[in-house]
């Protein structure tokens, strides 16, 4: 190699490393619209908008939301008509929210840690309330939402999950310039920070200002704070079994629990609940044959004790694939006596790999040991079946781990102030008259 050839790669190669370490550099040309995280809606004789659909309203309108400062500094004429809509709103919503307050306390007479909730939120909605009215309350909400009639609409661009993810967690970490930056920048600045985009629809709930509630989301809402401070109520189970969580497992139950077990996983026979090839081909989930039968139980005691909403945790088996399943809904009751499914999480776990320490304590665990008595009595195996049991088991806590913190954030996240992240749960008979979701 010549010297001239040497001095040449020396410079690129510092040159790249120098290029390395500069910041990102934003280019003043527009990024293609098809290269942004974000999602688009062009409306008729107004400014195009970068933001993230949230859904439609029951009237039909589309509830797009938008950053406020990059819509000030784009767009200052629409943004002062939106601004003026949204204090509007936030006055609907918080006049509907106290209402809706004073109703609830008088239909619950609540107590204690509820009761407590209820008064503070009160005093808090009142105080927002006297704000606006005063023209004094500064709303702190990095983004505010547009309603767009469906006639107005010319083309929406709705981004793919992975995008959506993205654009989400940029916004989250107060990264600049998001909604005109490419996909391809946000995810190197991110990766930068050591942020990995969580694909979670909600995430962006937290950002929004008070908005109003169809019936079916407040009778949600009220329902998940009253699991909280008023009476919570558990479900566990397999298929279309499930047993009150807390209950001591009886014999006659754990017989149940065991023969539903067999016949979702092996198809009924015995022997293919360990060993799939011995008999018929084993079922790759029970998920799929399984109704809701389990419901009409769960819905039977909810009722006869006036409570509002309950979770059940549905655990399944896929012998074939190795895997276990633990699903976690929570579900309400509705202004139409209906009962719905509000939140679901379906978490999965590799039930081949070893797990020491948890198989380690799920054999001390005095009501496994009852269990594995129990399973010993009815002939269904030795060694062996307990040894992939207890594996089984262990990949079972991992993924039920991980459920219930996707829960609990659901469940915090709805929870810390009543006129929080609307709830997308869609009114059961729209109607002229229904109100904003």
């Amino acid at each position: 190699m010549n010297p001239a050839t040497r001095h040449q790669l020396v410079v690129l190669a510092v040159l790249a490393v120098v290029a390395g370490k500069q910041p990102l550099v934003r280019a003043d040309k527009p990024v293609p619209s098809a290269e942004l995280a974000v999602d688009q809606v062009t409306i008729k004789g107004e400014p195009k908008l970068l933001g993230a659909v949230l859904g439609r309203e029951t009237d039909g309108k589309l509830a797009f939301a938008v950053g406020r400062e990059w819509l000030k500094k784009t767009h200052p004429q629409f943004f002062d008509k939106a601004w003026r809509d949204e204090t509007a709103e936030t006055r609907a919503a918080l006049t509907e929210l106290r209402d809706r307050i004073a109703e609830w306390r008088k239909a619950r007479s609540p107590e204690n840690e509820f009761d407590f909730f209820l008064k503070k939120e009160a005093e808090r909605i009142e105080r927002d309330l006297q704000a606006v009215d005063a023209g004094t309350r500064k709303e702190d909400a990095p983004f505010l939402v547009i309603d767009v009639v469906p006639a107005k609409i010319e083309r929406v661009v709705n981004q793919p999950p992975q995008r959506r993810a993205i654009a989400n967690a940029a916004w989250r970490e107060h990264l600049a310039d998001v909604e005109t930056r490419s996909a391809v920048s946000l995810i190197q600045e991110l990766k930068q920070r050591k942020i990995a985009p969580v694909d979670d629809p909600q995430a962006l709930f937290d950002l929004l200002p008070p908005r109003r509630e169809n019936d079916a989301a407040w009778a949600a809402r009220k329902a998940l704070v009253e699991y909280q401070l008023r009476k919570p109520l558990d479900f566990q189970g397999t298929g279309d079994l499930v047993f009150r969580a807390g209950d001591k497992l009886q014999a006659a139950q754990g017989a149940k629990l065991i023969e539903e077990l067999i016949k979702s996983v092996a198809g009924g026979s015995l022997p293919d609940l360990f060993d799939p090839r011995a008999g018929k081909p084993a079922r790759a989930s029970t998920r799929a044959t399984t109704g809701e039968k389990w419901l009409d139980v769960a819905v039977q005691t909810a009722t006869a004790e006036d409570v509002a909403g309950f979770r059940v945790t549905r655990v399944e088996q896929n012998l074939p694939a190795q895997r276990v399943e633990v699903e976690i809904r929570f579900v309400a009751r509705l202004p139409d006596g209906s009962w719905k499914t509000i939140w679901l999480h379906l978490e999965k776990a590799d039930a081949s790999k070893p797990r020491a320490d948890a198989e380690q304590q799920i054999m001390q665990d005095p009501q496994v040991s009852a269990a594995l008595d129990l399973v010993k009595s009815l002939g269904l195996g030795g060694e062996q079946e307990i040894k992939l049991a207890v594996r089984y088991g262990a990949a079972t806590m991992e993924a039920q781990k991980t459920a219930d913190s996707r829960f609990y954030q659901f469940r915090d996240r709805v929870l810390r102030r009543l006129d929080g992240p609307v709830l997308p749960i869609p009114a059961p008979a729209p109607s002229p008259s229904a109100r904003k979701h």
